[in-house]
């Protein structure tokens, strides 16, 4: 049996989803990434499927519960981008794996980023098929702003028609990726990101983790849950190293090729995340007046127009990486960018 686990800033929405009653058919659940949206998605599920209707919580004993707890319950139905399936909890993977098989190749590729059309229409064609003995249906889209453009259509469909006693529940860091006829047929919750001394708090609960380790980590504008992966992975020395290369390298020029050696060694998605974060609070401290120089401003991204047209660029390039392009070469170009950008602005009056 696989228990959930709990994230105490997600307490108030989890409250408010669980005592809210059955009111619509599609809920939209938004909020910062690695917050652990799906886990609370999941227990969402998890009560709209249990069998015990008294309470607020799942009750865990009846049989539906233990079909979810042990990944084998046939009416939950979960979508999910193969990129994001490693990270997941064991029961989304599991349950997401039919649709997964649909959609994949023969031939050898790294991992999609999208919800593809196939994915979608199977989800459909198995709604329509199967009837549910007890309870209802409950769908499950993870990253539903990775569906590309048709998967979102074959999905609009589904949710304009919905088979008897389906419930959909989206889950999504970028909301405003989705179409406006998606949002229309949803409810939307947004989740809270918890603040720097919560997340310190539960870091270390769990991590034998440096007070030092953790402010630097801090800088990189990632969730909870991917710290504490990075943490559990002893990677924090190399986030380290990226976030110091970009934040407090004075005049240094930063090497291009170097700066990619980085990014490649802790995951080309993950570390463009961070280059971005860390862009956009070079933006923040710019336009404050009140803010003294800090070693973003003084670093990679000092100059306000730079790290403006940075920012843009870093978010071009994370939507590319998520298509079949040459992930090695986007990297390249984007860092060699960054470095040569980087370069000018040192030799050129700051404005």
């Amino acid at each position: 049996m696989t228990e959930l686990p709990e994230y105490p800033w997600l307490e108030p929405s989890r409250k408010k989803l669980l005592s809210g009653g059955d009111t619509h058919h599609c809920l939209l659940l938004s909020g910062g990434a690695g917050i652990g949206k799906a886990v609370l998605a999941l227990e969402l599920a998890q009560r709209l499927l249990c069998e015990d209707l008294e309470g607020e919580d799942p009750c865990k004993r009846c049989p539906s519960c233990h079909l979810v707890s042990h990944s084998l319950h046939p009416q939950l139905h979960v979508l999910i981008p193969e990129s994001l399936i490693e990270e997941s909890h064991p029961i989304l993977q599991v349950h997401a794996q039919r649709y997964l098989d649909s959609g994949r190749s023969t031939q050898k590729r790294k991992p999609s980023g999208q919800i593809n059309v196939d994915s979608t229409r199977l989800l459909s064609e198995t709604l329509l098929t199967t009837v549910a003995a007890k309870g209802r249906k409950v769908v499950l889209i993870i990253g539903a702003d990775a569906m590309n453009r048709n998967a979102a259509n074959a999905m609009l469909k589904v949710l304009e028609e919905p088979t008897a006693r389906t419930r959909f529940i989206l889950v999504s860091s970028y909301p405003y990726r989705l179409p406006a006829t998606i949002h229309s047929r949803c409810i939307r919750l947004d989740s809270p990101t918890p603040s720097e001394q919560e997340t310190a708090r539960w870091l270390q609960s769990r991590h034998d983790v440096d007070p030092d380790d953790l402010a630097i980590l801090f800088r990189s504008g990632l969730g909870p849950l991917e710290l504490s992966q990075i943490i559990e992975g002893q990677r924090t020395d190399t986030i380290g190293d990226l976030i110091r290369c970009c934040t407090d390298s004075g005049d240094k020029v930063v090497d291009p090729l170097a700066l990619a050696a980085l990014c490649t060694k802790i995951g080309t998605g993950r570390a463009l995340l961070i280059l971005q974060s860390i862009a956009l609070v070079a933006i923040r401290e710019r336009v404050r007046a009140d803010s003294s120089p800090s070693p973003v401003v003084r670093g990679l991204f000092g100059s306000p127009k730079l790290a403006l047209e940075a920012f843009k660029r870093l978010g071009v390039a994370r939507e590319r990486f998520n298509t079949p392009v040459d992930e090695q070469l986007c990297l390249e170009d984007i860092c060699a960018w960054l470095c040569s950008a980087g370069g000018r602005q040192r030799l050129s009056p700051r404005l």
